[in-house]
């Protein structure tokens, strides 16, 4: 663009000059031409007229003289004249240069429909572009399917079509691989590809991210149900944190795509939800448990006399709270002699005969029976016999048989886990004062084989949150089993809440939990701790101060008599 307006004030400026200088030339020029003329006058005149000449040479020359005053004046008027009407012609002039400024805006912010020309932008101006929209579709499903069939036998594919950012490609791709995880003619090695593939090109997180911030149910639930059939491991903490949403329809199809992913670390989610959320069908709760034991769903054949699976409590029933107080410790049964036959029989029978013999044992419910029952679960080397056991300790429904139980939800055997997952489901009984009876009345074997068993199976994972809980039974029930862990020498959890867990208040109720314990074999893990750089002031302050209550129990059990050696429970109110 070129501006004119800058030369006009120029000529403006020198034209005063000029005039000055022209002023000055022409009355020289007149000052020489009237010498001139007079000097020659004087030599053509005679003598005698002397007076005459001087009188016509100097008349001339006043002449001139008051010419060019005249001259001067004028050109002084005319200069003023100009001067007073040189600022309104420069604003004249600036009004006309911003008017044609934003006019040349106006045309520049106008699209051409020609040609579009862009300019650099200007320093420190800040330009906002209109961002690119992605294309619908670059590659077409007919490729993808291509691609994605490469993919799932092993051979080379494109990794620019797997990676497309196309909203229609990405759906795509998704589709075909999801189809070809759920094809029978898809090997394990290609369904494992597939499940990858999921992974890394973002579509698990993608739907753990809807299933968790969706705007409605539908949304949330279609989510989970997407993740239920790519069956990646990565999605089970999504799928947990789902199993709390506010809708029925979500958490209903979270449990079920945690039964899709098959995975014993779910167990402890959904044994908890049941006890939340009574609206979660009993099938489905069953099913899912069963699932995270087994392979299948087709494990559904036991007897009906196992049905020890979870049912909703008939209004005529007392709730759990009542049930709570009214444990007694069973009979001994040494009196009944049908249960002394049974388990005479027991001795060198064959595996169907003690699997019989294990259902036979549920109608006796004395602690005769829930030691024999106890010692097939640990001891047996079928799993259809330990499977049966689990089940008839379920039908007894006694505190007594919470240990083997959770044993067996810890079990070799996918059988016996998916046995003890509905029995532990069904059971009747506070686990809080549950633990506390193991801890009580087991000795260190079964203490051991409890502990790893809830360490195993997820449940003190789901527990460690709750060490700090508003509720207090669930602070309570939590704090009993990492009692139970710190009795059984099972440290390591409660050693990793203390360094690493978000929650400060749940450090330090760890830290309580092992200066209550009174095993002195966590000092060495304890004084580690303390030396940490990261470990917050009031949890070092904690650790401290556990370490000082271990030492002096350590010292006043060796210093005591035996009579004054004895433990002392605190309690809590």
């Amino acid at each position: 663009m070129v501006k004119a307006m800058p030369t006009q004030h120029l000529t403006l400026r020198l034209r005063p000059v000029v005039s000055k200088i022209i002023f000055s030339l022409s009355s020289v020029a007149l000052i020489l031409s009237g010498s001139i003329t007079a000097h020659a006058a004087m030599q053509a005149e005679p003598s005698g007229d002397w007076t005459s000449s001087i009188f016509s040479v100097y008349g001339i020359t006043i002449m001139l003289v008051l010419l060019l005053v005249g001259l001067f004046v004028y050109k002084r008027i005319s200069a003023r004249k100009q001067a007073k009407a040189v600022p309104n012609l420069r604003g004249r002039t600036q009004s006309s240069e911003k008017k044609y400024l934003a006019s040349a805006r106006v045309q520049a912010l106008e699209p051409s429909p020609l040609v579009e020309r862009r300019q650099p932008p200007m320093e420190g101006v800040q330009v906002w572009e209109k961002p690119v929209e992605p294309e619908t579709a670059i590659f077409g499903a007919y490729r993808i399917d291509q691609e994605v069939s490469k993919l799932i036998v092993g051979k080379p594919h494109r990794m620019d079509v797997m990676s497309s950012r196309a909203p229609d490609d990405r759906r795509a791709i998704e589709a075909s691989l999801i189809k070809a995880l759920e094809s029978s003619d898809t090997s394990d090695e290609g369904r494992r590809r597939a499940r990858q593939a999921l992974e890394e090109y973002g579509f698990v997180a993608r739907q753990s991210a809807t299933m968790l911030l969706g705007r409605d149910a539908w949304e949330r639930s279609s989510a989970a149900r997407t993740l239920g059939q790519i069956k990646s491991q990565s999605s089970l903490t999504s799928l947990i944190e789902a199993l709390h949403d506010v809708d029925s329809v979500v958490r209903n199809q979270a449990v079920t795509s945690l039964g899709s992913l098959k995975m014993p670390a779910a167990i402890g989610a959904l044994l908890d939800i049941a006890r939340r959320h009574s609206d979660i069908p009993a099938t489905l709760l069953s099913e899912s448990l069963s699932a995270c034991s087994v392979e299948s769903l087709s494990f559904l054949d036991a007897p009906a006399s196992e049905a020890a699976s979870l049912s909703h409590p008939s209004a005529n029933e007392p709730d759990d709270l009542e049930r709570f107080d009214s444990f007694e410790d069973l009979p001994a049964g040494a009196d009944d002699t049908q249960l002394a036959q049974v388990l005479n029989q027991l001795q060198n029978a064959d595996e169907q005969t003690r699997i019989s013999l294990a259902q036979q044992l549920a109608v006796h419910p004395v602690q005769r029976s829930v030691f024999a029952l106890t010692s097939i679960v640990l001891n047996d080397p079928e799993p259809a016999v330990r499977s049966a056991a689990v089940i008839s300790l379920g039908m007894i429904d006694h505190e007594t048989v919470f240990a083997p139980v959770l044993i067996g939800l810890a079990d070799e055997s996918r059988i016996v886990r998916a046995a003890a997952a509905r029995t532990l489901s069904s059971l009747h009984l506070d686990r809080a004062d549950a633990y506390v009876r193991v801890m009580e009345t087991a000795d260190a074997d079964m203490l051991r084989r409890v502990a790893s068993a809830c360490v195993k199976t997820g449940i003190v994972a789901q527990a460690v949150d709750r060490l700090a809980s508003e509720d207090r039974h669930q602070a309570y029930e939590a704090f009993s089993l990492f009692s139970l862990l710190a009795r059984a020498d099972e440290t390591l959890p409660i050693i990793d809440a203390i360094e690493k867990h978000r929650d400060e208040e749940v450090r330090l109720c760890a830290v309580r939990v092992l200066s209550m314990s009174g095993q002195t074999s966590v000092t060495s893990k304890l004084r580690e701790l303390a030396s940490h750089e990261d470990i917050p002031e009031n949890v070092r302050t904690a650790v401290l101060e556990a370490l000082y209550k271990l030492d002096q129990d350590q010292s006043s059990s060796l210093d005591l008599p035996a009579s004054d050696n004895e433990p002392v429970f605190l309690h809590n109110s």
